[in-house]
Parts: C-alpha cells; sequence; structure tokens
C-alpha cells in the first residue's frame, strides 16, 4: 500500500531523465518589416504590447522600433531615455546611425543585452525589458528601464517582533536582493539567476556566500532546480515541493520567512536563500529541526532573558503536540495517577458529556480549527470578532449545555495557546496531524500508545535528511560544541565556530578567542575576591 502510495507521488518520471529536443530559435532578421510581423503574429490579441517606429537622428534612412508591454514603464521614462536620444541628431560621424556600436553607445546597453534571435528579445520583452530593433542589422537590443508596480517594503504582518529590524521582503526580487545586499556587503555574496517554469518564466536567484556555504550543497540545490521542468511558477512553495526531501511527511525540511535579517542570519551560517519573483517569502537550505523552534528576536535580547524564553518555547511546542493525548491517556486509563480531588472534580464535569472523552476532544480541535481558519479568512474588521464569538459564547453554551466538559476545554484552550507559541508557521502546521495521532493513540491505547506514538514520531525525525544534513543535529548525531546552543540562547561572544554540517568545512566567526579569555579571566578574578571575602 506504501509501495502505491509512494509511487502516485513520486516527483521524478523516469522519462524525465530523456533530455527532450529543444526548438531551434529563429534568429532576427536585417528586416524591419519581417521583424514586425513576426512579432505582431507572436503578440496577436495582445492589446498591451506597444510597438513604435522612429527615425534615427530624424534621418528617413535610418529606421529603429521599439517594442514594449505597455504600463510597465512609464511613458514619460520611455520618452526622455530612448526615444528622445534616438531621434536627436548628431552631427558626430564617429558611428554608422545604424549600427550596433552607435546604439550601444547612445543607450549605455550591455554587451549580454545583445540577441541575435528573436525568440529571446520576445522573452526579454516579456520580462518588461524594451526591445529595440533597427532595419539593416541582424541583431535585437534590450533595455530594462521596467517601473512595474509593487508594494512598499513594510513589517510583516506574521512574523512581527517586539524587538529588532521592521522591513520585510516585498514581491520584488530586486528589492529582496538589495535587502539583503544591504546587510551583507562581501564579494564572496554570490547571487545566481535561474528562469523557471516555461509560462510564466519566474525569475529565481540563490544566495549564498561562497567562502562560507558548503560547495556540494550549493551544487545540489542547483542540480534539484533545473530539474523542475514545469508550465508555471507562482510562489516558491512550488519549488520548495519539487525540490524538498521529505513532500510526503509534511515535515518542513525547508525554513521559509518574510525577514530580512533572519535570511542574513542563516547566509552567513553557511545556508542558501532561494528568492523568487513574485512572493515575499524566502527560503533557505539546509534546515534543520531547531530552527524553526528558535526565534531571530532571541538574539536581540539578553542572553539569560532569550534562554527562558526559549525553555518556554520548548514546553510550549511539547504541550501542544501531547497534551491532549496524555490528558485523555491518564483520565481514561491511568486514574490513579489524578488526585483524588481532582479526580472527583474531572468526573462531575463529565457526568453530563453524552459521548466518549476521546470524541469529544477530537471534536473541540476540530471545531477550534475551524475557528481559526474563520479568522483568518475572514475580513479584519469580523476576524477578531469571529474568535471572541468562537472562544467566548460558543465555549460557555457548549459547557452549559453538557455537550462539552469544562477541563477539555481548558486543556484545549491551553493547546492552542501552546501551539502559537511555536514561531514557525510551517512546523506549527505540520504539527496538526501528529497531534490528532498522539490523541488517538492516547485515547485508545493510553500512555503506552502514547508513548510509542512519541518513539515512532522522534525516530522519524532523525531519519530525515535536508540536503544530506542530519535534521535533528546537533541531538542526533550529538555535536557536544553545538549543543548548547540547543539548551540555551549562549552569548554572542562565546559563538566561535559555525555547524561543520552545514558548511563542510572548518569555519570561525572571528579570528580569536581573546574577548573570550578576558572575560574568563574577570571571572576567575571576582571569584578569587568573593573566596578572599573581599
Amino acid at each position: 500500500m506504501f509501495n502505491f502510495i509512494k509511487k502516485a507521488f513520486k516527483l521524478h518520471h523516469a522519462n524525465n531523465n530523456k533530455q527532450s529536443p529543444q526548438p531551434r530559435k529563429k534568429k532576427v532578421s536585417a528586416s524591419l518589416k519581417k521583424n514586425k510581423e513576426y512579432i505582431q503574429n507572436k503578440f496577436k490579441n495582445c492589446s498591451d504590447i506597444a510597438i513604435r517606429e522612429v527615425k534615427i537622428g530624424n534621418n528617413p534612412d535610418f529606421t529603429a522600433m521599439i517594442v514594449y508591454i505597455g504600463n510597465i514603464t512609464t511613458s514619460s521614462i520611455i520618452e526622455n531615455t530612448i526615444i528622445r536620444k534616438l531621434t536627436l541628431k548628431y552631427y558626430a560621424n564617429t558611428y554608422d546611425p545604424k549600427s550596433l556600436e552607435y546604439c550601444k553607445y547612445l543607450l549605455g546597453i550591455q554587451d549580454n543585452s545583445v540577441y541575435s534571435d528573436i525568440d529571446t528579445a520576445i522573452e526579454a520583452i516579456l520580462a518588461g525589458n524594451i526591445a529595440i530593433f533597427i532595419d539593416g542589422l541582424n541583431l535585437s537590443m534590450s533595455l530594462d528601464i521596467k517601473n512595474p508596480p509593487g508594494r512598499n517594503v513594510e513589517e510583516p504582518n506574521v512574523e512581527t517582533v517586539v524587538r529588532g529590524p521592521r522591513d520585510g521582503f516585498t514581491e520584488s526580487l530586486a528589492t529582496n536582493l538589495v535587502l539583503l545586499r544591504k546587510r551583507i556587503k562581501s564579494t564572496h555574496l554570490k547571487t545566481e539567476s535561474f528562469i523557471l517554469g516555461r509560462e510564466t518564466k519566474t525569475n529565481v536567484t540563490i544566495v549564498y556566500l561562497s567562502n562560507i556555504a558548503k560547495e556540494k550543497t550549493v551544487d545540489e540545490l542547483k542540480e534539484r532546480l533545473k530539474k523542475i521542468d514545469v508550465d508555471a511558477i507562482i510562489v516558491n512553495n512550488y519549488i520548495k515541493e519539487y525540490i524538498e526531501d521529505e513532500p510526503l511527511w509534511g515535515i518542513p525540511s525547508i525554513y521559509a520567512t518574510e525577514r530580512p535579517d533572519v535570511v542574513t542570519t542563516k547566509i552567513l551560517s553557511g545556508r542558501i536563500a532561494i528568492v523568487t519573483d513574485g512572493t515575499p517569502l524566502v527560503l533557505t537550505v539546509p534546515a534543520i529541526f531547531m530552527e524553526f523552534l528558535i526565534n531571530n528576536e532571541d538574539f536581540y535580547l539578553n542572553f539569560i532573558t532569550a534562554t527562558i524564553i526559549r525553555w518556554l518555547r520548548y514546553l510550549s511546542f511539547i504541550m501542544s503536540l501531547t497534551l491532549p493525548g496524555f490528558f485523555l491517556a491518564i483520565t481514561t486509563f491511568h486514574q490513579e495517577l489524578i488526585p483524588t480531588p481532582l479526580l472527583v472534580s474531572f468526573i462531575k464535569a463529565r457526568s453530563s458529556v453524552p459521548y466518549p472523552a476521546l470524541l469529544e476532544c477530537f471534536l473541540l480541535l476540530v471545531v477550534y480549527e475551524m475557528l481559526r481558519e474563520a479568522g483568518l479568512r475572514m475580513p479584519k474588521a469580523v476576524g477578531q470578532a469571529i474568535s471572541i464569538v468562537g472562544a467566548l459564547v460558543l465555549g460557555q453554551a457548549a459547557v452549559d449545555a453538557g455537550l462539552v466538559s469544562t477541563p477539555m476545554v481548558i486543556v484545549v484552550a491551553t493547546t492552542a495557546i501552546a501551539a502559537y507559541s511555536v514561531p514557525s508557521t510551517d512546523m506549527y502546521e505540520a504539527m496538526l496531524l501528529p497531534r490528532f495521532i498522539l490523541l488517538f493513540l492516547g485515547g485508545t491505547l493510553g500512555l503506552l500508545g502514547l508513548i510509542c506514538g512519541i518513539l515512532i514520531f522522534i525516530i522519524k525525525l532523525i531519519s530525515i535528511r535536508s540536503f544530506g544534513v542530519p535534521y535533528m543535529e546537533p541531538l542526533a548525531p550529538i555535536i557536544k560544541s553545538e549543543l548548547p546552543d540547543v539548551i540555551m540562547r549562549r552569548p554572542i561572544w562565546s559563538k566561535l565556530k559555525r555547524s561543520w554540517f552545514i558548511t563542510g568545512k572548518k569555519s570561525t566567526h572571528r579570528k580569536g578567542r581573546s574577548y573570550i579569555n578576558t572575560v574568563t579571566e574577570d571571572i576567575k578574578k571576582l571569584l578569587k575576591k568573593i573566596k578572599n571575602g573581599e
């Protein structure tokens, strides 16, 4: 049965390895009329395509044609940047007006923006650039002066912080790359671009530090991206499902965020960022389990305070996953573990409930998920009212009517609050199915079933790899040098080395240990004074 499901969801078909023959691209003609007819035929019934013919230097013997998509570039910019320069009469006879060198000099066109085939020029037009054709020249040129509508840089609504930067990624690829370049001013920061999607032609860029990132991981990511052969890439989740290691289990093995400071931190630790045009989410690989429980805001707080908050976050994650199943296990099979006065209260509260505790808890969790989904989809003005009505009116009415018991409402509400303490939305959603599985195991087999379910879940986490990196690193395998970063938020000055599993090399944050030695000496002096009673 499992093999059938695996084959049904298999990512790579056997025929994918066979290279399909590439169609021959049509060359740019020296006749401007033929180029115009070909473009008009390609863009038939496209009312937003503009084709304009101008005379170079106001000379009727030299004709040029510019092709672009309207409304992507302001008309005044086109007039001042291209039309005016082409039509302006130059008296110097250094270049032939219809030559490639003349236009490159006049408009500042780069060598990589000159095309010999017309299909590549059409792709440039679809990307928002302006294509230029000259009568008598069998080459085309493109100029990037597009100014598409976009959203300003603002704080993400989902990943809000009390302290820290307030900027977030937008739907513009160029803007997102600038936000990263602003933070990492290094020549080692590499950006490599890909175009994915036969119809959408979506621009995808990977960003990494060449002196820190593992070369094998970079090559593996490039290979996986090149294997994506699909007609459309709308958001980066399309890419995520094609390149992740465990697509069938729902456990996130690729990290996604809208915050530039988070991506910057991960790039500096040796990870690779995947920036997709049209989406504000940026992916980073490889990802490990502890990343989804650690918030970047921890590094904006004192390390003692951040450590306590991190412990509370760990506890919240465990409670959100196991609390419903644990409550059902001890109330149904192991009542001897409950103090007698509390057990009597539970029995009184459930005396009027007509169905088993397992069904009661399951229905409450389902209703909670329905209310959460409704609150997200409803307009903001109404969504808060829906949450209040669901939490207060429906909950109290259900208790008064004897449909649910008060302890069960408390357990489900605590589970919901604890689940929202998980900083990663992907991990929060991934825990939905395991929570229900542990619920049924605890409600049917007691603590034995709950413990077995937890052990199977942990074994599955240990078996996962993210681009060759163990998912539970540094817990499994245990890495003594990295284990303190999981237990606590270490002071920044005490972090010397990067993870060997991520970088594949001995990589350090700073040159020496002089600051640690200074701090250690100060601590020794302080202890000596205390010992001497000074």
